[in-house]
C-alpha cells in the first residue's frame, strides 16, 4: 500500500503551495490543509515513571494527498482522494530498545481520515485530537509490537510560527516551501504500556505540524532535524538539508525560541553541524551520524548531539516508503538539553518525495 503514497507525485504541480504571507485562523488551522499534497502532525517527548524509568517517544500521523481537487460526480466513497499513515515508536531506555509500529489506510469508509476545522486524524483506533484549551490527546498501540500509550498533552508555551511569518523556506523555487508550527513544550502525563507492563508517565513533548506540495529543493536527498529544550529555558529547532555530496543546502535554517516567547530566526550561515561519529544499521547498512558537533555562534550554542539510544532506525517502507533514524538525544556543552533528532536520506534519497 506504500505505492498510494508514491503514486501522488506525479501530480505535485496541481496542488496548492505554501507562500508568504501566510494567513491562518485557530482552531482550523490545526486541522487539515487538503488542497496541499503533504502534511504531518509529529509529536515526540521524554518522559519517565514515577521511579525514573525513562522513555522517548514519537506518534506522527501522515495525510498524503492522492488526487487533487474535489472528487467527481458519482464518484464512490471508498475512491481514496488521501492517504494516512501513521508511525509510533517508543525508545525504551532503560532496556536499550526501540519497540515502532506503522500503519497506512485509505482516507475513505472510516479506515482513516481528518478533520478541517480542527485537529483530529486518526488510523483505525490511532487517533490525535485537539480539545478545549489546546489540550491534546494521544492513543495507539500494536499487539504484535507490545507496545501502546495514552497520552495527555498541554502547551505550556505560546505556538511558534517558524520561518518568514510560518512559511518556511526549503528550496530555490517558488512553492519550495511548508507552514510550519510548532508547540515546544507540552506538559505530558498519561500511560505507556511496553513489553506488557504498563507504566504511569509525566514529562514534556514537542508537536510539529507541517504542510506544503513541494517543499524540498530538487537538489536534497534528505535532512538532519533537532528539536529540543536547553536547560536554560531556550528552544532550539534547526534543520540542515543535505546535498548528493554531502554539503548543506542554503535554505536550511532554525528558530532559538527564547523564554519570552521571543524569537530568533536562523540562516543556513548561521548553522554549522558536522557528525563526529558514525553508527551503521545491521538491518540496513546505512551509516547515520551517532554524535554531532553543533554550533550556532548567533545564539551562544557549541553543544555535543549525543543519541540517548544508537539504534533508533525505522523502516517505515510498508507506509510511507522511506527508512529513517528517528530518537531521543541529550546535548552537552556551552548549554545542556534534551530533545529530539531525525535523519533521513541516509538509506536512501528523498530527491522528489516532499
Amino acid at each position: 500500500m506504500a505505492a498510494l503514497l508514491l503514486a501522488a507525485m506525479t501530480a505535485a504541480e496541481v496542488w496548492r503551495t505554501v507562500t508568504a504571507p501566510l494567513t491562518l485562523t485557530f482552531p482550523a488551522d490545526h486541522g487539515a490543509h487538503p488542497e496541499h499534497r503533504t502534511e504531518w502532525w509529529y509529536v515526540t517527548g521524554l518522559v519517565e515513571t514515577p521511579v525514573g524509568r525513562r522513555f522517548g517517544y514519537q506518534l506522527t500521523f501522515f495525510r498524503q494527498g492522492l488526487n487533487p481537487g474535489p472528487p467527481p460526480p458519482g464518484a464512490s466513497e471508498l475512491h481514496p482522494r488521501h492517504a494516512i499513515a501513521a508511525h509510533l515508536a517508543v525508545a525504551d531506555l532503560a532496556a536499550g530498545q526501540l519497540r515502532h509500529a506503522q500503519r497506512l489506510r485509505r482516507a475513505a469508509a472510516g479506515l482513516a481520515g481528518f478533520t478541517m476545522g480542527d485537529l483530529h486524524v486518526w488510523v483505525e483506533e490511532w487517533e490525535m485530537r485537539r480539545h478545549q484549551g489546546d489540550a491534546l490527546t494521544l492513543l495507539a498501540g500494536d499487539r504484535a509490537a507490545d507496545v501502546s500509550l495514552d497520552l495527555r498533552l498541554v502547551p505550556t508555551r505560546p505556538l511558534v510560527w517558524h520561518g518568514d511569518g510560518g512559511v518556511s523556506r526549503k528550496g530555490p523555487e517558488p512553492g519550495n516551501a511548508s507552514a510550519y508550527l510548532t508547540w515546544t513544550r507540552l506538559a505530558t502525563a498519561g500511560t505507556l504500556t511496553v513489553g506488557g507492563r504498563t507504566f504511569p508517565v509525566t514529562g514534556t513533548s514537542w508537536l510539529d505540524h507541517e504542510w506544503g506540495s513541494t517543499q524540498l529543493g530538487a537538489d536534497v536527498v534528505g535532512w538532519d532535524w533537532l528539536g529540543v529544550r536547553l536547560a536554560d529555558g531556550r528552544d532550539l529547532m534547526v534543520y540542515r538539508l543535505r546535498r548528493a555530496d554531502g554539503s548543506a543546502s542554503p535554505h536550511s535554517a532554525g528558530t532559538v525560541v527564547h523564554p519570552d516567547g521571543s524569537i530568533l530566526a536562523l540562516g543556513a550561515d548561521d548553522l554549522q553541524l558536522a557528525p563526529l561519529s558514525h553508527w551503521r544499521s545491521p538491518r540496513t547498512g546505512a551509516a547515520y551520524p551517532s554524535r554531532l558537533r553543533l554550533r550556532i555562534p548567533r545564539a551562544g550554542l557549541d553543544v555535543t548531539v549525543t543519541p540517548l539510544l544508537l539504534d533508533a532506525e525505522i523502516d517505515a517502507r510498508p507506509s510511507t516508503g522511506v527508512i529513517y533514524w528517528e530518537g531521543p538525544v541529550a546535548l552537552s556543552g556551552t548549554v545542556s538539553g534534551e530533545g529530539y533528532m531525525e535523519l533521513t536520506g541516509y538509506a536512501s534519497s528523498l530527491t522528489g518525495r516532499f
